[in-house]
């Protein structure tokens, strides 16, 4: 088991001779939820939480369909199983959380339309629930490997810019101190500060959503290299949702952005 970054920290602070740096930095440390995927797998429970495969939706609900556009389903939250980690969020404590997207649209070179995903909540769980069946239009080769889900809760570094001022030393702790945050199994998570590769994500939501908020929530972060999708690239995948919309389960005005290497 990984030990806790607080940890790491202050062995690389010792190691350097800057100890004395050490309550600042544990100080601006981010809570966040770390998703780990597992292996690739055919028969996981009905209503746990996962990536791809089949959305198990409640009895009386169909596969989610936007016209001229087919949605994979991306993944879902059993809500329990998130709450259980101890994170403290806005989100309901029980119910699942669905998250479905368009892989026509990840690549685009413009910010993908509105109708390209669709994130809703459902407060059915266990029994109530059932595998959708797919729209019979849609192909097979839209399917997401199914992945089980892992949540623990974790603490990350803000992102801090370099300043010119800054010396030679402190460069190379920023550098000791941000390889420390790297992870094996992809950068998926929820809450915390959005891992950005080409821009920031939060002025992203607030500029093409037309919603006046810097209060963004992070729902979702997936590391495309999840998606073994032909076309979609290296980067990463954002569900974002104002944080007065999370306080109120308006779901529906989660916002998304890709961002490519």
């Amino acid at each position: 088991m990984s030990q806790p970054i607080e940890n790491k920290i202050r062995h690389v602070l010792t190691e350097s001779g800057l100890e004395e740096m050490e309550e600042e930095i544990l100080s601006t440390l981010i809570p966040y939820l770390q998703i780990q995927p597992g292996a690739e797998e055919e028969d996981l429970p009905i209503g746990t939480s996962k990536f791809g495969g089949y959305p198990d939706l409640p009895m009386d609900e169909r596969y989610p369909e936007v016209p001229g556009r087919m949605l994979s389903f991306l993944a879902q939250y059993n809500l329990e199983e998130l709450a259980a980690t101890g994170t403290v969020s806005s989100l309901p404590k029980r119910g699942m959380l669905y998250f479905f997207i368009s892989l026509d649209d990840i690549h685009r070179p413009t910010p993908p339309s509105p109708d390209a995903w669709v994130v809703f909540y459902r407060e059915a769980m266990g029994a109530d629930l059932r595998p959708a069946l797919l729209p019979d239009e849609m192909s097979r080769e839209l399917l997401i490997p199914e992945r089980s889900i892992t949540f623990s809760l974790e603490k990350q570094l803000p992102d801090v810019e370099a300043s010119t001022d800054m010396n030679e030393l402190y460069f190379h702790l920023m550098d000791q101190l941000y390889d420390l945050e790297e992870r094996e199994d992809g950068d998926h998570q929820a809450f915390g500060q959005p891992l950005e590769i080409s821009g920031n994500v939060i002025q992203e939501c607030s500029q093409h959503s037309g919603i006046p908020t810097d209060d963004w929530v992070l729902l979702l972060q997936v590391d495309t290299s999840l998606l073994e999708h032909e076309g979609t690239g290296l980067g990463m995948l954002y569900f974002c949702i104002p944080q007065e919309d999370l306080f109120t389960h308006r779901f529906n005005r989660t916002w998304f952005v890709a961002q490519h290497h």
